[in-house]
């Protein structure tokens, strides 16, 4: 049922091709007239009833004509010898019984159906007798194994079994070379099928389903394993060992065995070879096998193109290899190993004398000896595996040693065969590649690699011509060494050619993906270095510098503008002549070009080739872009500009790229290098870069992690302990801040907020640590504790969340006087810089640590509230312990200082009394909701009159003043932000509660009493160091005349006109002139 309904759909589709080429005309008149004579001399019988004897008396005229209509060398003339057995073979097939037409209506139909009918009706009818003889005389065994395998799969037994029936009577010679060669030709067949082959198939199909009551007779020799139900392919070749069995005794000439031999060595070849198993034989060897057919070709005398016989070794090569479409199965595979062997033990001795002889090797003993050699390896290979069953291994043993034994005559053959003449291959490879036969891609990597045939006018107008399938990265590569390779050993060779070779080579890098171009630059860079190709192709890249130039120029003149991918596909090409001077221009110009760092660092890092770290395999060496940046930034950096611009770049660097298509990539360069490279070695002497290399560190630090479960943070790799100590030592030094030094670099207290966060990330990086390796953490934390013995013990309290339970918390035995402390957790330790009456200075000290300390010491804190003269103390004290902690803050500190203040003021322990200069300017206002505010501004101020007093006069420089002064101004500004968000949710309460009123002149008053107190400051600062007041003043003025519109009271213009007054009368005490001249005229504007 399938096989028809695949002839009903063949048929439709030929229904819809051009037939006209089909229909009667010279040709066809030409053969009519050959069988109409060959019937007359084969009378009185018919020609559907001649025998195979009598081929002899109509063999002339039929072949006459045959050769008349086929003559030429062109296509046309195979054409149409082909076209001749495709009609006569239907013709063949409807002729059998039964398919005779009865009727006018058959014929109409036959009209209709069969294209093949207008000529096929002019020829009288004939049998498969004739056909076959026709075949054999005019050695048409390829056109029959065409023509059969393109029939439904159903029919290909029934042919051919006919065939072989027709060939084991009356045996002679012919008879036995048709075989063979009818054998071969079907293992070759490829199952290509052109105009002639389709119509044939959808025809022949017609008449063979029409007939289909007759059964094809099938041998009864084998009993296939019903595990392995035989497959057509596997049946087709049964008829032919059922075939070979038969006619084997009629073999005689060497020659016949020979191909024999091969045949059916090919044959288990292909069987051996497990299907799923991918092409074995390798590229060259291929290549050498197409070259010993195109060598035996050229022997025969016949003219064939050297395509055709390219496309005819092809087809022999895959015949014996896991691609071919006929495969014996295992019952079938056994008797194909008997058979082989009995035939090399009957036929051996003949076999060496004939290969002994001394004549010239014919292709029939190269092809034996190339078969029996390939069949020999797979029966060694799988004598341990299980290829064959139990019961067949024993026979594929011993064909295997009937094997050996011969080939110690044919191990000659084989290595004479193999000394093909290398411009054969060389011209058969460029063959292949010209007209992308099988394989081509795997031709063209033999052709990029083969520096026996580079440069030659051939190679070079194949490559030209075939330069599309060279960019291929792989392929690109080859020729790059290729190149190199010819240049420094090939002296003869033409500069020119190669000139221009390299430039096809460099443009079809630059016709890459990015992906691709990346695979290229990796392997130059594994294969040449950080310089490239330029130390060996100098002579072709003169202009490698100026083009250098030129690319950076174009981007630096529209950074903007220029189109990534271009400069990127520039930049690769660079690259890949020099990687090291291109990337040492690029880090360069990125940070000497303001804003470049962000452009080039994306060009940098859509290469991730450039990760590339050399052929050392010390696990401490860096990467190329590393390596540049040292080599061209590192010491170099001429400006904080320049610095900001280097820190820009590491950290784009750093972190995961996006490439083009979207998906996210491990950055060019990973944090623990640079931390190794550029923090390490410079942190822990304490260096000049020491500033630089903490920005970089807190940047590698901060970049996310996608670290893996259990496994290990990349900053355990980073020396962590020193790491922590050498922080620690930075962070002491910030004791003698102050103080006069004579190091040759000076930390801001910006670096100090910078130290105590990468105090804060180092630890909890490490800190997973404890859990994997526990012995070596508690040496490590011994060690450190040891070395921080003599630093400052508020530095070794940032320390506590690794120390953990390993050690108590070490503080000035004062501090226990102001705290309950616990003494499993804590140590009193007498400090001489500690004595009497210092506690509250050291509680505060604690408070400025972090969040968690600064709770936990108020949680600690003990006050009785209900004593008038301890809170009064206490007040006076922590003013005092403020004033000393307050210039060695920085910015964090500041802050946890200032919510130290609130919280305390919020429980009313600290008390900061009103001055009676303030009350007295005070109208009937409710300032209870800005009441901490206003007691806040009033602290600062009593702070700085006592910091400004005679007594502390030169207790801190000129710089610990504007340090100071940056503070407060810092600290107001934040507190002057909450009054307005107080003032709004004290409004919005109001309008709830449905009152007609609102606090805009309470926060008008706090503005007046705020600026008033700055401006006390201001005049007892030293000068030059209030410049943050001034602007603090500026702001606070501003505020006020945004606000003052909202006082929409009745005497509002009254109360106005007297707090202009005021702010005038104040201001007027402001020594700098630019600075009161400025404040005078922003009043005057309110």
């Amino acid at each position: 049922m399938h096989v028809g309904l695949k002839a009903v759909n063949d048929l439709r589709r030929t229904r819809n091709m051009d037939f006209g080429s089909w229909n009667i005309c010279e040709q066809t008149l030409v053969l009519q007239g050959a069988f109409l004579l060959a019937e007359k001399l084969v009378g009185p019988k018919t020609l559907l009833e001649a025998i195979k004897s009598d081929w002899l008396l109509i063999e002339k005229p039929v072949t006459d004509a045959l050769k008349e209509i086929s003559s030429g060398n062109g296509p046309q003339s195979d054409e149409w010898k082909k076209r001749t057995f495709a009609l006569l073979w239907t013709k063949v097939l409807s002729c059998r019984p039964g398919l005779s037409m009865k009727s006018e209506e058959d014929i109409e139909r036959k009209w209709k159906e069969d294209v093949f009918f207008p000529v096929g009706n002019l020829f009288p009818k004939i049998n498969h007798t004739i056909f076959f003889e026709l075949l054999k005389t005019t050695k048409s065994a390829n056109i029959f194994a065409d023509l059969l395998v393109a029939l439904p799969t159903g029919f290909w037994i029934e042919e051919a079994t006919l065939i072989v029936q027709h060939i084991c009577e009356e045996t002679s010679v012919e008879d036995v070379t048709f075989f063979l060669d009818l054998w071969w030709e079907i293992m070759k067949n490829n199952n290509q099928k052109d105009e002639t082959t389709l119509l044939f198939s959808t025809v022949a199909s017609s008449y063979l389903l029409q007939a289909s009551n007759e059964t094809s007779p099938s041998s009864k020799r084998f009993k296939p394993d019903p595990e392995y139900a035989p497959t057509p392919a596997d049946s087709l070749l049964r008829v032919f060992l059922e075939g070979l069995r038969t006619i084997k005794q009629h073999i005689v000439h060497c020659k016949l065995k020979c191909y024999t031999v091969a045949n059916l060595a090919d044959v288990l070849c292909s069987s051996v070879i497990p299907e799923k198993t991918s092409e074995s034989v390798p590229i060259w060897l291929y290549l050498e096998k197409l070259a010993a057919v195109v060598y035996f070709h050229s022997t025969t005398g016949k003219d064939h193109s050297l395509l055709d016989v390219i496309k005819e070794g092809e087809r022999i090569v895959q015949s014996r290899s896991a691609t071919s479409r006929f495969r014996l199965l295992r019952g079938a595979q056994h008797f194909g190993l008997d058979m082989l062997k009995d035939l090399l033990l009957q036929w051996n001795d003949e076999l060496q004398n004939y290969m002994d002889d001394g004549k010239e090797i014919g292709y029939e003993i190269y092809r034996m000896a190339d078969s029996l050699y390939s069949l020999h390896k797979m029966l060694i290979a799988s004598e341990n595996t299980e290829t064959f069953p139990e019961e067949q291994r024993g026979s594929a043993l011993e064909l295997a040693q009937c094997i050996s034994r011969l080939q110690e005559k044919t191990s000659n053959i084989l290595l004479q065969s193999t000394l093909s003449d290398g411009e054969m291959i060389a011209s058969i490879a460029m063959n292949i590649i010209d007209e992308r036969l099988h394989r081509y891609e795997e031709v063209c990597s033999v052709f990029a690699s083969e520096t026996t045939w580079a440069f030659s006018g051939a190679w070079m107008n194949c490559f030209r011509k075939n330069k599309v399938y060279f960019r291929v990265p792989d392929l690109i590569v080859s020729l790059l060494e290729t190149v190199l390779k010819v240049v420094s050993t090939q002296k003869s060779i033409d500069m020119k050619e190669i000139r221009r070779a390299t430039d096809v080579i460099l443009t079809l890098f630059t016709e890459l993906s990015l992906t691709d171009k990346d695979k290229v630059l990796s392997r130059v860079l594994s294969l040449w270095g950080n310089e490239g190709l330029l130390h060996s192709l100098n002579a072709f890249t003169d202009n490698f510098q100026e083009e250098l130039n030129l690319t950076f120029n174009q981007i630096s003149q529209s950074t903007a503008d220029y189109n990534a991918s271009k400069a990127v596909s520039r930049v690769a090409r660079l690259a890949l002549l020099h990687p090291e001077a291109v990337i040492n221009k690029a880090c360069h110009f990125a940070v000497v070009n303001d804003g470049a760092h962000v452009f080039l660092g994306k060009i940098l890092t859509s290469l991730p080739a450039l990760k590339f770290k050399g052929t050392k395999s010390a696990e401490n060496s860096v990467s190329l872009l590393t390596h540049c940046l040292i080599n061209t930034c590192w010491g170099k950096l001429s400006s904080p500009k320049e610095e900001s611009q280097f820190l820009s770049l590491l950290t784009y660097l750093m972190e995961p790229s996006e490439t083009s298509d979207n998906t996210i990539t491990t950055s060019l360069l990973q944090p623990e290098e640079v931390v190794r490279t550029f923090v390490l070695p410079y942190i822990l002497d304490e260096s000049a870069h020491v500033e630089l290399c903490l920005r970089i560190l807190h940047k590698a630090v901060c970049i996310p992690t996608t670290k893996e479960p259990f496994s290990r943070h990349w900053l355990v790799s980073c020396s962590p302990f020193p790491l922590l100590l050498s922080l620690c030592k930075l962070l002491n030094s910030y004791t003698k801040y102050w103080q006069p030094s004579d190091k040759p670099y000076c930390l801001t207290l910006g670096c100090k907020e910078l130290i105590i966060d990468l105090l804060k990330l180092v630890c909890n990086a490490i800190i997973p640590e404890a859990e994997h390796a526990i012995e070596t953490w508690n040496k490590s934390l011994f060690w450190l504790h040891r070395k921080m013995e003599h630093l400052d013990w508020v530095v070794c309290l940032r320390l506590q969340p690794i120390y953990g339970e390993h050690f108590k918390k070490e503080v000035p035995a004062s501090l226990f006087e102001m705290c309950n402390l616990s003494e499993n957790e804590w140590t009193p330790v007498d400090f001489p810089e500690y004595g009497l009456g210092t506690g509250l200075l050291a509680w505060l000290e604690c408070c400025c640590i972090s969040v968690e300390m600064k709770d936990h010491m108020l949680s600690l804190l003990s006050v009785n509230t209900q004593d008038p003269e301890e809170v009064n103390l206490f007040s006076k004290g922590f003013l005092v312990a403020m004033i000393q902690v307050l210039p060695w803050c920085c910015s964090t500190e500041c802050k946890l200082l200032i919510q130290v203040v609130s919280e305390l003021l919020k429980r009313q322990v600290l008390h900061v009394p009103y001055t009676l200069e303030y009350v007295q300017h005070m109208p009937l206002l409710n300032l209870r909701p800005f009441a901490y505010n206003l007691q806040f501004s009033i602290l600062l101020l009593r702070g700085f009159q006592l910091l400004c007093s005679s007594s502390c006069s030169e207790w801190l420089s000129h710089e610990g003043h504007k340090h100071i002064a940056w503070l407060y101004s810092s600290c107001v500004s934040d507190m002057l932000d909450t009054v307005k968000q107080t003032l709004s949710r004290c409004n919005h309460q109001l309008q709830q509660e449905g009152k007609d009123t609102d606090y805009v002149q309470e926060v008008l008053f706090i503005y007046t009493q705020v600026f008033c107190h700055v401006l006390h400051i201001i005049a007892m600062m030293p000068d030059n160091t209030c410049e943050p007041l001034y602007i603090l003043s500026l702001e606070i003025l501003t505020l006020y005349g945004t606000l003052r519109p909202a006082d929409t009271s009745t005497n509002s213009l009254l109360r106005r006109a007297n707090e202009k007054h005021f702010l005038k009368s104040i201001t007027e005490n402001v020594s700098d002139d630019h600075h009161r001249a400025t404040l005078m005229q922003k009043i005057g504007k309110i």
